[in-house]
């Protein structure tokens, strides 16, 4: 099944300019309610990649825990 959480992907890139496609997918699918195990197998990766996107997505805009990403990503979403 392919990912469905993110319609309009280009949006997120100017919104999100330091993140990559996966970045955003994975923080998506966060906000989403999937963990990261779930993301893993829906993204057919290992759960180390995923947890690699998330740390790396999460550093590059300061984020200290994943409420705050989860947050930070959920306000744009709804624009």
């Amino acid at each position: 099944m392919k990912p469905f959480y993110i319609n309009n992907l280009p949006a997120y890139y100017r919104l999100f300019p330091k993140l990559s496609k996966r970045e955003i997918e994975i923080l998506s699918m966060s906000c989403a309610g999937l963990d990261r195990n779930e993301i893993a197998i829906e993204l057919n990766i290992s759960v180390h990649t995923v947890n690699n996107h998330f740390n790396n997505a999460v550093t590059k805009y300061e984020l200290k825990v994943f409420v705050s990403c989860a947050l930070f990503l959920f306000r744009y979403k709804r624009k």
